[in-house]
């Protein structure tokens, strides 16, 4: 996650120019959300001419610290302090990223982030501060007292777009950018909301997010969710979006199809043991069937996994 090929995938573009005599007030009119996390980028205590580079996106732009950003992600790093355009102008354009979209990304540079999924999931709020108990918070700019900078309502083009990709839009963005000190806690975010919502439509819209990878880069969380999905099938089977889902994406079906034809054989052996059993202790009683039961774990070399059965026991 956050590689330099992660980073190469990004366009950067000469930003348009905008209007010199553009007033504050006519800015702060157009996106009034943007003007408000720029009031708190000031509230940190540096002076004005610390503000020494330039992010901009669609019809937006934000004025940050290059400290900030270089010691928080590796593709800033790369971009201020390496042998490019942008780190000369102290300016980069990212044409890619809509208002909401760089909003979010400065949110998370300045450490705002953990707020902003407090609020978006309110029920994993103490999960997710405690997943932040964990990481290296060394010159991590919080302000706890104030809400988030992000309208949860309106911060997406989709009103009706669920918490769960929302949180995969939090991960997509510290994935790509590179945001090293929050990958594990975006990972662990991701997976804990899905744990907790299995039973809901949402789950299913994820996974077909997180298999299609047309929105990030999820391939961390390949393995996370398709547990989720083992633990829940006999739940998902009968859902026509999930069965689409899964015909769609073969890989997702080709290892569902795996677990199930393991759990099968396991259950048949299950059986045809329970049976051999009843057979011996109808004949001879339990120490021939305690006998029997050595001798197929033997047989499977499955000793280690049950210690009460180990070898110098049963010698």
């Amino acid at each position: 996650m956050g590689s330099e090929e992660n980073a190469h995938r990004i366009k950067i573009d000469a930003p348009e120019t905008q209007p010199e005599n553009e007033s504050k007030a006519d800015e702060k009119e157009k996106n009034p959300r943007g003007h408000k996390l720029a009031e708190r980028i000031a509230q940190l205590g540096q002076p004005p001419e610390s503000l020494d580079f330039t992010i901009s996106g669609v019809d937006c732009e934000y004025k940050v610290h290059s400290s900030v950003i270089c010691s928080r992600s590796r593709f800033f790093e790369r971009a201020v302090k390496g042998r490019f355009v942008e780190a000369t102008a102290k300016r980069l354009h990212l044409p890619e990223e809509d208002a909401d979209s760089l909003e979010l990304l400065i949110s998370i540079l300045y450490g705002f982030e953990s707020t902003y999924s407090a609020e978006l999931w309110p029920e994993g709020y103490e999960d997710i501060r405690g997943y932040l108990n964990g990481v290296d918070q060394t010159n991590h700019y919080i302000i706890p007292t104030e809400p988030s900078t992000i309208d949860i309502e309106g911060s997406s083009d989709s009103p009706q777009e669920n918490t769960g990709l929302r949180l995969l839009r939090l991960y997509a963005l510290i994935d790509r950018f590179d945001i090293f000190w929050l990958q594990r806690w975006a990972k662990n975010i991701v997976l804990l909301w899905a744990k907790a919502n299995t039973r809901s439509p949402s789950f299913i819209e994820v996974i077909q997010a997180v298999y299609r990878c047309e929105t990030g880069n999820y391939t961390e969380l390949v393995d996370g969710i398709f547990a989720l999905v083992v633990d829940n099938v006999d739940l998902l089977i009968d859902n026509e979006d999930f069965y689409e889902v899964v015909v769609e994406n073969g890989e997702l079906g080709a290892e569902l199809l795996r677990h199930i034809i393991l759990t099968n054989r396991i259950a048949d052996s299950a059986l045809d043991m329970h049976s051999s059993l009843m057979k011996l202790h109808n004949i001879g009683g339990k120490k021939l069937v305690n006998e029997r039961v050595k001798l197929q774990l033997r047989t499977h070399h499955m000793l280690a996994e049950f210690s009460g059965l180990a070898k110098a026991s049963l010698e």
